[in-house]
């Protein structure tokens, strides 16, 4: 089995996500593949404040850059120091994997590479870009792990709508992947129970955990996939970062981002 995985740079939870899949499957996985938000760090942080608000925003930061600073230290230190990694390209080159980053998933050199090394398996996990069409065919399967249940909450910030929202649970589903984002047939979904103690961090942590779990599981199993199932396809379940009052909502009924 090859598997081809597609990801982003983020670096405070995808190291926690990837690191068990690596951990069992890095012997099945030939590339990872960092296909970046496409946007530029300035608009990316820009993002996050949209997200956090000034307050938690700034402590996101610099959680960010504590990440990057730690990342940057040589060998295994930051790994002896903090009992972890800090960036995707660390958990990958310590299971021996290699990371290529492409800017732009659509470009043809990279859909030729694509076409000409016929990968069994394409796996996405929170990639920054959508996949174009000649990519997705270019692999006999290609999957997707998205933070939530869906249908509900497609699009980002998938553990602060759970959260303002008052579900009692939530988790992650693996679909089939098509152009349009969240929208191919469910496979699978791992769920696990929210409580008034959750953050937006909290959540984040546990999506990681248990994405991690349902790509371990799924990897065990290919070439055998669950049967699917549809995925009902409604613009009211899409969502993207909250409005400053939907932050206000948030904080008033005793939420917290971290």
């Amino acid at each position: 089995m090859r598997v081809v995985l597609f990801t982003s740079a983020e670096p405070l939870y995808l190291p926690r996500y990837l690191q068990p899949i690596f951990e069992t499957h890095a012997d099945t996985i030939d590339q990872v593949v960092i296909a970046p938000f496409d946007t530029s760090t300035v608009e990316e942080l820009r993002s996050q404040a949209g997200m956090y608000g000034a307050s938690a925003g700034i402590r996101m930061a610099l959680r960010y850059g504590r990440s990057r600073a730690l990342d940057a230290l040589p060998g295994q230190v930051a790994r002896r120091v903090t009992g972890r990694y800090h960036s995707v390209s660390a958990v990958a080159r310590a299971y021996g994997v290699p990371v290529e980053r492409i800017p732009d998933v659509s470009d043809p050199a990279f859909i030729e590479r694509m076409e000409a090394s016929e990968p069994d398996l394409l796996l996405s996990i929170v990639a920054g870009q959508r996949l174009p069409g000649p990519v997705l065919e270019s692999a006999d399967d290609a999957v997707n792990l998205h933070g939530s249940l869906l249908p509900k909450y497609r699009g980002r910030a998938t553990a602060f709508w759970p959260l303002f929202y008052g579900d009692a649970r939530t988790g992650v589903t693996a679909h089939r992947m098509t152009e349009r984002f969240d929208a191919g047939p469910i496979l699978a979904q791992q769920a696990f129970p929210l409580d008034d103690a959750d953050t937006v961090d909290s959540v984040y942590r546990k999506l990681a955990e248990a994405g991690a779990s349902l790509a371990v599981e799924l990897l065990a199993a290919y070439p055998e996939l669950p049967a699917e199932r549809f995925n009902e396809t409604n613009p009211a379940d899409y969502h993207g970062l909250p409005a400053p009052e939907e932050r206000r909502l948030f904080y008033e009924r005793g939420n917290a981002f971290l």
